[in-house]
C-alpha cells in the first residue's frame, strides 16, 4: 500500500507507542550493530544519511491535529540535514567488553525522544570498536522494519543499488480483515466468540509473575546480553530429532527455566507473548517499514515438566492455532478493541495506562519472547561491509527476551524494568536458560517419547 500524502495517520500500535512516550523514559528499539569490517566516520555518516532518503518515515516529526496526532514527512533538504546532524553522533573510548560501554548502552536505551522537534532515530558510531548503536522510536517501525533498514545499510556500504521506499499507508486493516469488508461485523463476532472461549478456558491459570518488586510507575529499563554456549549446530538437529522446530525448542527451554526458578507457590503457568508480522497476511502490496505486528499468548504448564515432549506438543498446538487465526484473519475483535482506545484521545489513554499500572490490572505476561532468527543474510551483499553481531533491545513493562544468530552463534538479550528486577538475577536467568537448552539437547529423545506415551495411556 502506498500513499501520496505528506502526512501520515497513526495506526493503533503507533498511537499506543506515542502515548507511552509521555509516560516512560523512552519507547526505543535499540540495535547494537557490530561490524566485522572497518569504516571511516564519514563513510558511516554518509551511508546513514542515504538511509534517511530511502525511508520517508525516518524523516518525520509528530504534528498535533485538532483531536489527535499525525506524522509530517519532511522533504526540505536543509531541514533534514539539520535534524540529521542532531541525530548522528560519534562516541569514543568505549571498548565493547567494558562496563563503561554497557552503562552507555543502558543510558542510550533510556534516552528520550523529542518527536515534535527531532527525528525518530538516533545513531551513535564508535569508530574504534566498529560499532553502531541505533535507537529507533517504536512508533516509527517494528522489528521487521529495522531489519529491512539494516539490510539496506549493508547493501549501500557494499556499493549495491538500494531502492527508495514509497510512503506507505499505515493501515493494518488488510492484514486483519477478510474481503469483502462488508462482512466485517460477522468476522468480529466470530473473533469475539473465539476470544471468549479462550479466556474462559484459561481463566483459572495462575500465571508466574517474575517481578521481584511491584511498582506503580513506568520507569527506566536495563538490559543484559549473553552469547549462548549452545550453538545452532548443536540445537537444530536435536530439535528436529524430537519432531519440533527450533522455535518450539527455545520456547520449551524458556518455560522450563521459569518453572525451575519459581516454585508452585508462584503459579502453575508460564505465559509467553509472541509477536507476528501481519505483512505476511496482506493479499497484495505488503508494506516494508512501519508497524504491522500483532501478538498472542502461549501457555506452558507445570504439570508438563515431567515430559518435555508433551510441553512441546502443547506449545506447538497453541502456536498452530495462533497462526491459523492469523491466516484466516480471526483476530479482528481484539484488534478492534485496541483500536477503540485510540478514540479516547492521548491524554485519557495515558491516564488509563497509569491507572492500570497503579492497580496492577495491565496484563503482563511472564515474558515477551522475540526470535529474529538467522541474520546471516545481512552479509550476502558483499565483503566490503560485513556484520559481526546484532543485539536487539526493546523496553517493556516486564521481561523481554530477544534472540538471534549469526554464523550459528546465538546471542540473547534480556530487557526489564530496572526498579522491578535485579541485574544479578536477570543475568543468572539467562545462564539458567542456556543450561536448560543444553539439558534438553542432552536428553534421549526416544526415552522422552516413550515416557510421554506411557503417561498418556495412564492419564
Amino acid at each position: 500500500m502506498q500513499t501520496d500524502s505528506k502526512y501520515l495517520k497513526l495506526n493503533k500500535s503507533e498511537f499506543l507507542y506515542l502515548v507511552v512516550e509521555d509516560l516512560a523514559p523512552s519507547v526505543s528499539q535499540m540495535i547494537t550493530l557490530r561490524l566485522a569490517t572497518v569504516h571511516s566516520e564519514e563513510e558511516i555518516r554518509s551511508a546513514f544519511r542515504h538511509i534517511m532518503d530511502l525511508y520517508p518515515k525516518l524523516r518525520t516529526i509528530v504534528e498535533p491535529t485538532l483531536f489527535s496526532q499525525r506524522l509530517k514527512v519532511i522533504s526540505d533538504e536543509i531541514h533534514i540535514n539539520a535534524l540529521f546532524d542532531d541525530a548522528f553522533k560519534i562516541k569514543r573510548d568505549l571498548p565493547f567488553d567494558s562496563q563503561a560501554f554497557k552503562d552507555y548502552q543502558n543510558e542510550f536505551l533510556n534516552e528520550s525522544f523529542t518527536l515534535q522537534q527531532a527525528l525518530p532515530i538516533k545513531i551513535r558510531f564508535l569508530p574504534e570498536e566498529n560499532i553502531l548503536l541505533i535507537s529507533v522510536h517504536h512508533m516509527t517501525c517494528d522489528g521487521v522494519g529495522w531489519i529491512n533498514m539494516v539490510s539496506s545499510l549493508m547493501a549501500h556500504l557494499n556499493g549495491k543499488e538500494t531502492i527508495a521506499q514509497a510512503l506507505e499507508d499505515p493501515s493494518m486493516v488488510p492484514g486483519v480483515f477478510q474481503k469483502p469488508y462488508i462482512t466485517a461485523p460477522i468476522q468480529v463476532f466470530k473473533s469475539w466468540k473465539l476470544l471468549s472461549a479462550e479466556n474462559k478456558k484459561t481463566a483459572h491459570d495462575k500465571i508466574i509473575s517474575p517481578a521481584e518488586t511491584k511498582t506503580d510507575f513506568i520507569g527506566s529499563v536495563s538490559m543484559k546480553h549473553r552469547y549462548l554456549q549452545n550453538e545452532l549446530a548443536d540445537l537444530k538437529p536435536k530439535a528436529k530429532s524430537m519432531g519440533y522446530s527450533l522455535n518450539i525448542y527455545f520456547l520449551t527451554a524458556l518455560a522450563r527455566s521459569f518453572f525451575d526458578r519459581y516454585g508452585e507457590e508462584h503459579g502453575d503457568t508460564v505465559s509467553i507473548r509472541l509477536s507476528y508480522d501481519l505483512r505476511t497476511y496482506f493479499e497484495k502490496d505488503a508494506p516494508v517499514f512501519g508497524n504491522y505486528v500483532t501478538t498472542s499468548i502461549l501457555r506452558a504448564y507445570r504439570k508438563d515438566m515431567a515430559s518435555p515432549q508433551r510441553m512441546m506438543e502443547n506449545l506447538q498446538s497453541q502456536l498452530t492455532t495462533a497462526i491459523d487465526r492469523l491466516k484466516h484473519k480471526k483476530l479482528s475483535y481484539p484488534w478492534l478493541l485496541d483500536k477503540a482506545f485510540t478514540l479516547v484521545g492521548k491524554k485519557l489513554y495515558s491516564l488509563g495506562i497509569l491507572a492500570g499500572k497503579r492497580k496492577g490490572t495491565i496484563p503482563v505476561p511472564t515474558i515477551h519472547f522475540s526470535t529474529v532468527g538467522s541474520l546471516d543474510f545481512l552479509n550476502k551483499a558483499g565483503e566490503a561491509a560485513r556484520v559481526k553481531d546484532v543485539i536487539a533491545t526493546v523496553p517493556t513493562f516486564g521481561m523481554f527476551m530477544t534472540l538471534c544468530n549469526i554464523d550459528g552463534v546465538f546471542n540473547v538479550n534480556l530487557s526489564y524494568p530496572s526498579a522491578e528486577f535485579s541485574d544479578d538475577r536477570m543475568e543468572s536467568f539467562i545462564g539458567e536458560f542456556d543450561q536448560e537448552l543444553g539439558s534438553l539437547a542432552s536428553m534421549d529423545s526416544e526415552t522422552v517419547t516413550e515416557t510421554t506415551e506411557r503417561e498418556a495411556t495412564t492419564a
